[in-house]
């Protein structure tokens, strides 16, 4: 990963935040690192995974700070998160608390997680890929080798453990889809 690709996808996870598009992101950034407790978590681990792309001395020197700091900010937010963690751009917690995201999983650009979620394995045997513009409800459950499609929302206390298509709403344990508006539901998140 280059610096280059970091920056971009901070960029990203900046535009959840703000409603226009800022003119000064280094501002912007440092900002958002002093208020933001779900910036601050989706910034390390995206400098963080920069960090472990590298090969080199000062690289690996680095990085042992910067885990600290993650490691203190899962335990501020409640949020457990990778430094490895493959995310696409404009990850967003709008709440936050016992947010659990297994290190193998995918998930999408665009995906919004709300309190209590708990994306894994089923003793180990797979782990969830997720498409982008998801928003998972809280408490919900993505667990074993599913797979989630695009534009995707799964309401809150739902457990899913089936793959889910491009578009539905779901709900339930076990989930149900419920409807196929799921892009005008994200759309509303997003």
């Amino acid at each position: 990963m280059s610096f280059q690709d970091c920056y971009s996808l901070i960029k990203q996870d900046i535009g959840r935040f703000q409603k226009k598009t800022p003119s000064h992101y280094p501002l912007v950034i440092l900002r958002c690192l002093l208020s933001s407790p779900s910036f601050k978590i989706t910034f390390w681990m995206r400098i963080g995974k920069w960090l472990l792309s590298k090969n080199n001395y000062f690289a690996k020197l680095i990085i042992f700070f910067i885990s600290i700091i993650h490691k203190h900010h899962q335990f501020e937010t409640g949020i457990q998160i990778q430094l490895k963690q493959n995310v696409g751009g404009g990850l967003f917690f709008p709440h936050f608390s016992c947010i659990v995201v297994s290190a193998d999983s995918h998930i999408g650009e665009n995906c919004t997680i709300y309190q209590g979620v708990t994306i894994g394995s089923i003793r180990g045997k797979g782990n969830p890929y997720i498409g982008d513009n998801v928003v998972l409800c809280a408490h919900c459950a993505i667990l074993g080798n599913v797979r989630i499609g695009n534009n995707v929302m799964i309401g809150a206390h739902a457990v899913v453990t089936k793959d889910i298509p491009d578009g539905a709403v779901v709900v339930g344990n076990p989930s149900k889809i419920i409807n196929m508006n799921g892009e005008y539901h994200v759309n509303m998140y997003i």
